[in-house]
């Protein structure tokens, strides 16, 4: 359950569309989730200037695109490390359709290995055989393709499988890499 100040995919997704940002809401979202699960934060600023840096779209566009990009940021800040485990992946709603879910999820694993990669992930081979292999099975789904013309309540299943898979895993990598590496501010530097 997002509270009510969290952002919502389609909103960020419009904002920074019309913003000409260099990526989309899943991407933006894993992302950051990326860079939180190593560095145990992240620098909003350099996070905001890498999504927006380069944009050509009008003030009031950018603008939106930033407020957006605030709330996300307190959203993630807030929930990865969230007792509760309510941390969500930022994807389209379920009424959207199959494919187009399907696609956005994949778009959030490469953007979370992104940020991992960006925030200085150890040497994959001083990682633990989970993390490893978890690291490999979210590479995988960052390349998933949707080919079935006709979805049908095995594909949403399915699905939904594969989400709550990434979303435990990201919580996993998140609590295994905060203990074994210690926050240091030099590693988004």
């Amino acid at each position: 359950m997002k509270p009510d100040n969290a952002t919502d995919f389609d909103s960020l997704d419009t904002a920074l569309s019309r913003a000409a940002a260099s990526a989309d809401a899943a991407d933006s979202h894993g992302y950051l989730c990326g860079l939180v699960c190593v560095a145990g934060y992240a620098e909003a600023a350099q996070w905001e200037q890498e999504l927006l840096g380069d944009c050509q779209a009008s003030t009031a566009e950018i603008e939106e695109a930033r407020r957006l990009l605030k709330l996300l940021y307190q959203d993630v800040q807030a929930r990865l490390n969230d007792p509760e485990m309510d941390f969500q992946l930022l994807l389209p709603d379920d009424d959207e359709d199959l494919p187009q879910r399907t696609e956005m999820l994949g778009d959030w694993c490469m953007g979370f290995l992104s940020g991992l990669g960006v925030a200085g992930l150890p040497p994959l081979e001083t990682l633990p055989d989970d993390c490893r292999e978890m690291l490999n099975d979210l590479a995988q789904i960052s390349r998933i393709e949707f080919d079935v013309e006709e979805p049908g309540e095995e594909d949403e299943s399915a699905l939904m499988e594969i989400i709550e898979f990434v979303r435990v895993g990201v919580l996993y990598l998140n609590e295994e890499l905060q203990s074994r590496y210690p926050a240091s501010p030099s590693r988004l530097q």
